[in-house]
C-alpha cells in the first residue's frame, strides 16, 4: 500500500474522494449529521489515523478504488472484506470523535464516575491489620486555602 497523504487544503481532491465515500457509509438522518458534514475527512481522520495509524493503509485503499462511491464500496466489501473493514471503521472513529456528533447522540464521553463502596468493603481492607499503620499515621496532606 501507499503511504495516506491527505493534504491540508480544504480542495483536495483526496479528502474530497474520502468524504463521499465516507457519506456512503454514514449518510446522516434523525438529527445527526452525514460523515462529510461532520468534517470526517477534515480533523476527524487525521485524528483517527493519529490513533491508529495501521488504518492508514486501509483508507489509502479506499480512496484509490475507481468508481462512484457506492460501486467502490461494494466492490471492496465484496472482494477485499479486510480492507472495507477498517476502512469502515477509520470513518466510525473519526465520525464519533466529532463533539457535535457526541452531543446529537446525546454521549458525552467517558468521563470517571464514583462508586459506591460495596457493604462491608471497608471492613474487609481494616481485617487483617494491614492498613493499620496508615490509619495510625493519620492524615498527611496539606489543606489548600480556600
Amino acid at each position: 500500500m501507499t503511504a495516506l497523504d491527505l493534504s491540508t487544503e480544504p480542495g483536495d481532491a483526496s479528502r474530497a474522494r474520502l468524504a463521499a465515500l465516507a457519506d456512503v457509509l454514514i449518510p446522516g438522518g434523525s438529527g445527526l449529521p452525514s460523515a462529510g458534514d461532520a468534517d470526517v475527512a477534515g480533523q476527524w481522520i487525521n485524528r483517527a489515523l493519529t490513533a491508529n495509524p495501521d488504518l492508514a493503509s486501509a483508507v489509502a485503499h479506499a480512496l484509490a478504488s475507481p468508481g462512484a462511491p457506492e460501486e467502490a464500496l461494494r466492490d471492496l466489501r465484496l472482494r477485499q472484506r479486510d480492507v472495507f473493514e477498517r476502512f469502515a471503521f477509520a470513518v466510525a472513529g473519526a465520525y464519533f470523535m466529532n463533539p457535535a456528533v457526541r452531543a446529537a447522540l446525546g454521549y458525552p464521553g467517558i468521563a470517571p464516575r464514583r462508586l459506591p463502596a460495596a457493604e462491608g468493603e471497608a471492613e474487609y481492607y481494616l481485617e487483617d491489620e494491614i492498613l493499620a499503620p496508615v490509619v495510625d499515621r493519620g492524615h498527611i496532606y496539606r489543606r489548600v486555602p480556600a
